[in-house]
Order: C-alpha cells, then structure tokens, then sequence
C-alpha cells in the first residue's frame, strides 16, 4: 500500500532500471540534488508534479496514481491491459485473485489471534483487502473484454472507494 508520497517516490526508484542514482539521472540531477528535493533539505523545494509524473514514467509503475487513489480513499483499478485477455490469463488472474484472498485470510487470523488489531495488522489488512478487489475487478472487466464487451481505458471509470461504494463504470457493448 502506498500511504505516502515518499513511499510512492522510494518505490518508483526501485522499480527504474537503475535504481535512485538512474532516477536522479535521467532527471538530469546529482544524487545529492535528488535527496535535496525529496527531504527537502538546503533550501530545496520538494517535488513538482511534472517531476513526480516523470518518475513514474520513468520506472514504468503506477505508485503515484496509487498514492492519489489512497489519499482519497480509493482504490485504483488497472483496466489497460484487458482488452488482450484470453481465457488463458483469464484463469491466472483468477488463481492470482485466489492466493490473494487466501494471504488475506491468513492476515486476518494472525491479526485477530491476539484479539487486538493493531495499526500495523490493520495496514496489512487494508493493502491485502484492496490487492484483492483490483484483482476481482480486472478479472471481471477481462471478462467482459473476452465476451465481447468493448471494455477500455476511455469507457471505464472505475473507482472503488473504502468508505462506501462509488463505483462509475460504463460499458460500450461492442456491435456484433
């Protein structure tokens, strides 16, 4: 789970090919400048959003759109990929799904075994529980796409949030 934008930004240099130092190159900064901006030490101004954009462009994640979506209570969906699902990554997203959902029951037995959660066992929780609805919700767009129904980046707007269900979606039957 992405809680914080510097989680967001350590994450997006782990997943660059070259780690922070090639992050902060590609940006066309030192390493030293890279940490000024990030623990905003020197006199530096943190990040600006073209910035952030470019790190997650540059290591090819979608972390900051997962810090937004968890800053607002929401979950984020991956929908680009569906419209390639064949019955073949349809069944490993379900298995995919399955072994989340059996992590997630797992969490929730060791959490309750002292009968407290605390902070941490209910971030665990949390994480798991949202993995799992992505999970659940790309599944059940790739299956649209693999019936025919025209499922796309542009058709679907779909958000769930943890609070209450705020779900948009819309679907464009494909004509026959």
């Amino acid at each position: 789970m992405v809680d914080t934008i510097n989680t967001a930004i350590r994450l997006m240099c782990k997943a660059h090919q070259h780690g922070r130092l090639g992050m902060a190159a590609d940006m066309g900064m030192t390493i030293d400048q890279f940490h000024n901006h990030l623990y905003r030490k020197c006199g530096s101004r943190f990040f600006s959003l073209d910035e952030l954009q470019q790190m997650e462009d540059l290591s090819r994640s979608t972390y900051l759109a997962e810090y937004f979506a968890n800053r607002k209570g929401l979950t984020l969906v991956d929908v680009s990929t569906v419209e390639k699902v064949d019955k073949v990554d349809l069944y490993d997203i379900e298995l995919r799904n399955k072994a989340t959902a059996g992590k997630l029951a797992i969490a929730k037995q060791e959490a309750v075994a002292d009968g407290v959660i605390d902070q941490k066992e209910l971030k665990t929780l949390s994480g798991l529980f949202q993995q799992k609805m992505r999970g659940q919700i790309h599944g059940f767009l790739g299956f649209l796409a693999l019936y025919g129904v025209g499922v796309t980046e542009h058709s679907v707007d779909m958000f769930m949030s943890n609070r209450k269900a705020e779900v948009g979606m819309q679907i464009q039957a494909q004509e026959l």
